[in-house]
């Protein structure tokens, strides 16, 4: 009676062998991966790696890593003098960063690290036109369009009129090393600080400020609401709507090195070379004036060399120094050795841990007050308090053992969920992965037109931080009515369906290998109450996955993954003596990037699934550790040499498929999906939408191309995922 319940469901299944139970098991998720021809167990790169491959959750975008995004060859120099970030405003947006270099500017839009930016010509402009607006000056404007006619393979009129997207380098205008980078979110606009003065980029324009303030070293920028604060070596400048005054000059010193602004105080830190920090509360109004005092050594700062300055979420002031760190608490500075290292930048990441950057890797340090046990304010505290909380502060190093390609670190920029560093090896990021939820249904069978026939799985990730990533997922297939006959009760129907539901985790054995377990729990409801002696048609068991998978396996940007899937007992409906197996299946693939550009990418993948049932000589199942080598090399097909080798691996399903990405936002793919056994040959097509670096939508359907009747030929898949 069993085989007469599952009719409907391997018809559902359509190429899996009928040798197995428990279809769901078996049943591919994701529309992305569906639109490639159902490849995902090298790619695993997003939430439905929770079926595909486990292993995947160890590597980015799904787990926390390191990642050199910007190399460079010179170990001596950073490649970035000064980070600034664009944070994601809206929805739509994406973040975005500023790099300084010894050059000018580099831009990253989230993918690709450019060295121009790119303008639309738009009715009959012209290159000279665009340079025009974009150097903001009529001065040097021939040799300015020479230059980025010269960038562009811009010859003659012919080539130009071909043109249509102009790239103008950074370096037209600002060719110099870059002393500070402020991006001003408020008004859109990027402040650059050079050795020659101050520049301003206001999305298509640049403005020189050698009129205003003359063309000293720029050295440091903050900003205060419409007030910009321009510290230089020849003394600190207010900046608000187009007024230049010049502050501080009581001071001993006029060369300053950094600078911070205190929102929740009112003040301004400055540091100045060879005299100190000195704290500057503004004048509120023209009757009443600026406020000065000044921290030496006698204070308690470690040195008068300070030459980095950070206000942490708890209004403290954190200064960089040769030998360490000097803390002002608001009542008194402190003192953070580092022995025999030099601090070189320090910043303020929205959890309120302070990232260090020094010449022996990078510290994170989240102090006491800066948790949420410990937002008591340090006033209301007694000396007992003060001194345990001390001890419960938190320090994480970070290191070319641990993550970092160089230990020597010159920049450090916390961005969003991601830590920026510039350092010996060139641009490395700390990627803080996103939750991830994914979303999948597709309506089975469109030919056989079941309203109740369907496919439904939900799947969500967790980064454990360096530990991996932890997922859940359901996966359920409702099977629609079923038709029960007997020849004693006639027919008879019920509605059949099943749900598998487990957990997966991922971790690194290496930076480039990966290991990942998924275990399952399945109950499968065939026909409740519609066998002839009244005992229900269900059962419920476990399975579990292992998986592993590699990055650059023999070449760059190739990729390896192995999965034994479906590991467990074999399970029974009505009669104990009526025993099947689970689908146990292997599981290869391949995937390698072709190219990735600014706005291309593209990533071809092959999959191999062959499911390893075997039965023994009295036609039961044999344990998984005995079929999952015994179906190999024993094959249904049976043969012998080259013939039994050919007939095994016929057996299996292939999977091949292609993603083109443009721009990051939409993807293109198609799959291919053979096999013989199943007797399937299927053309995937699918379509994938990302908004922004939160939501993506995939669409994919079969088109089928082989001689049999085709029943998921029109079948569609959606699916969704949505990262937080």
């Amino acid at each position: 009676m069993r085989k007469t319940l599952l009719l409907c469901s391997f018809a559902a299944a359509g190429a899996f062998a009928s040798g197995s139970a428990i279809i769901t098991l078996e049943m591919p998720v994701g529309a992305r991966q569906l639109g490639m021809g159902e490849t995902g167990v090298a790619i695993a790169d997003d939430a439905s790696a929770l079926y595909y491959n486990p292993a995947g959750l160890a590597f980015g975008p799904l787990a926390n890593e390191w990642e050199l995004s910007y190399s460079q060859e010179s170990k001596n120099v950073p490649a970035f003098t000064k980070l600034a970030a664009k944070t994601r405003a809206g929805f739509f947006d994406k973040s975005e960063i500023w790099a300084g270099t010894c050059a000018g500017l580099m831009h990253y839009d989230g993918e690709h690290w450019t060295d121009y930016h790119l303008v639309t010509l738009e009715g009959k402009e012209k290159i000279r036109d665009v340079v025009r607006v974009f150097a903001g000056t009529e001065s040097g404007l021939d040799e300015y369009t020479r230059r980025v006619k010269k960038f562009n393979d811009v010859e003659n009129e012919v080539d130009e009129s071909y043109l249509r997207d102009v790239k103008i380098p950074w370096n037209l205008v600002v060719n110099d090393t870059v002393t500070a980078l402020l991006y001003e979110a408020r008004t859109e606009k990027l402040w650059v600080g050079t050795p020659h003065g101050l520049f301003r980029f206001d999305g298509k324009a640049w403005k020189n400020y050698s009129s205003e303030i003359g063309t000293p070293r720029v050295t440091a920028l903050a900003n205060q609401g419409a007030t910009l604060w321009i510290g230089t070596d020849n003394g600190l400048f207010s900046y608000r709507n187009g007024v230049v005054e010049q502050k501080g000059k009581v001071l001993p010193s006029q060369k300053v090195t950094a600078l911070a602004w205190s929102e929740s105080r009112g003040e301004l830190y400055v540091a100045l070379d060879n005299a100190g920090i000195a704290r500057l509360v503004p004048k509120k109004g023209s009757n009443s004036k600026d406020r000065w005092s000044l921290f030496n050594e006698e204070d308690g700062i470690m040195d008068l060399h300070a030459r980095a300055l950070v206000v942490d979420s708890s209004g403290h002031i954190w200064t960089a120094h040769d030998g360490g760190l000097s803390h002002f608490n608001l009542r008194k500075w402190e003192q953070v050795k580092f022995e025999k290292n030099v601090v070189h930048d320090l910043s303020v990441a929205k959890d309120g841990a302070i990232w260090i950057a020094t010449d022996k890797g990078v510290w994170r340090h989240l102090p006491d007050y800066a948790t949420a046990s410990g937002k008591k304010a340090e006033l209301e505290r007694s000396p007992e308090e003060r001194g345990k909380a001390q001890e419960e502060d938190e320090w994480e190093h970070f290191h070319s053992g641990n993550g970092l390609s160089s230990n020597r670190v010159w920049a450090v920029l916390p961005q969003a969920n991601d830590v920026w560093f510039s350092t010996g090896a060139g641009v490395e990021r700390y990627k803080d992965a996103d939750y991830q939820l994914s979303f999948f249904y597709e309506k089975l069978l469109p030919v056989l037109n079941i309203p109740d026939l369907y496919h439904l799985f939900a799947g969500m990730t967790l980064p454990l931080a360096e530990w991996g990533t932890l997922g859940f997922f359901v996966n359920f297939v409702s099977f629609g009515e079923t038709v029960v006959s007997t020849e004693d009760e006639g027919n008879s129907s019920a509605n059949s369906s099943e749900i598998v539901g487990g957990f997966s985790y991922g971790t690194k054995l290496t930076q480039k290998t990966s290991l990942g377990l998924s275990v399952k729990f399945f109950y499968s409801d065939l026909s409740s109450g519609a066998s002839s002696d009244g005992a229900e048609a269900t059962t419920f068991s476990y399975a579990f996955d292992v998986g592993v998978l590699g990055h650059d396996v023999l070449v760059k940007d190739l990729s390896a993954a192995l999965v034994l899937a479906n590991i467990g007992p074999s399970i029974y409906y009505t009669d104990k003596s009526d025993q099947d197996p689970i689908p146990l299946t292997w599981r290869l693939g391949l995937s390698y990037e072709l190219l990735n550009s600014v706005d291309n990418r593209l990533i071809f993948a092959a999959d191999y699934n062959r499911e390893a049932v075997y039965d023994n000589s009295k036609g039961e199942p044999e344990p998984f550790y005995t079929a999952m080598w015994k179906s190999i090399i024993n094959p249904d097909l049976g043969g012998n040499g080259a013939a039994k080798a050919k007939n095994s691996l016929l057996q299996g399903v292939f999977n091949v498929g292609a993603e083109y990405t443009y721009s990051n936002t939409v993807a293109v793919r198609l799959g291919y999906l053979y096999d013989k056994t199943g007797k399937r040959q299927e053309v995937d097509l699918g379509l994938g939408v990302m908004l922004s670096d939160v939501l993506q939508f995939d669409i994919a359907t079969i088109k089928d191309v082989g001689d049999n009747e085709g029943v998921r030929d029109g079948q569609m898949r959606f699916g969704m995922i949505f990262k937080f």
